[in-house]
């Protein structure tokens, strides 16, 4: 009978040995661990958050000083003729978009890259950069006496959004190369060769407003990643 009291009493041990190592005992370990895991992952998330708010100080630095360097070929003016003023490069300040068939750029008062092209003796509603390479064309701008009209026998059309912002882009990439410009009035068109004096202007113009707007992008972002630091911050800390 005491042998068998002596083996009750070690079962009753082992039970609870097993009970003590049982996977309810490690629940606070793995919590641990999980937790321990977690604010590690906010902390590199937080350390390239960081990283990227240090890129984009460097950038908006850089930007401001492209900014200011070609600020000082512009001039901010007004055309009675025009609803809003707008900014133009210096040299084409008084330059007579009635009398001049071709291709000129500007920036808008409410901050929009703008392309005007004239045409003498024609009509057109939408027009096509090339070079040997590739061609963008603008989007249609349909006669409206507004943003496409005329002066007597001269065609003159503005146009503004993600197309012309290409075409811009591909005078500012290929400002050497000979390119073409055609007016397109549905099946006609009518091609004219951009001259050295409008290509640079456009260029200057295009590399002006892209680096105006990329500030003002890096500058948007940077405010979301201050705001994405703090609340890892405060995670971090819980």
């Amino acid at each position: 009978m005491n042998i068998i009291k002596i083996n009750i009493a070690f079962s009753a041990l082992l039970l609870l040995a097993t009970a003590s190592c049982s996977p309810d005992s490690k629940k606070p370990t793995d919590a641990a661990n999980k937790h321990a895991q977690w604010v590690n992952s906010l902390s590199d998330t937080l350390t390239a958050v960081r990283q990227e708010m240090s890129d984009n100080i460097m950038l908006i630095a850089s930007l401001d000083s492209s900014i200011n360097r070609l600020s000082s070929h512009f001039t901010k003016t007004s055309n009675p003729k025009l609803v809003e003023n707008y900014i133009i490069t210096n040299d084409f300040v008084n330059y007579d978009t009635e009398s001049n068939t071709g291709l000129i750029a500007r920036i808008t008062e409410s901050n929009e890259f703008e392309l005007i092209a004239t045409l003498r003796g024609g009509s057109f509603n939408q027009i096509m950069v090339s070079d040997a390479q590739s061609a963008v064309k603008s989007s249609v701008v349909n006669y409206d006496k507004a943003l496409n009209y005329k002066i007597g026998s001269t065609n003159i059309v503005a146009f503004k959004d993600a197309k012309s912002d290409s075409i811009g882009r591909l005078i500012s990439d290929n400002e050497d190369a000979n390119l073409k410009l055609k007016f397109i009035n549905n099946s006609t068109s009518q091609a004219v060769s951009l001259s050295a004096k409008q290509k640079a202007m456009i260029s200057r113009t295009w590399q002006y407003y892209n680096a105006i707007r990329e500030k003002e992008r890096l500058e948007r972002q940077s405010l979301l990643l201050t705001e994405k630091a703090k609340i890892l911050e405060t995670r971090i800390n819980q």
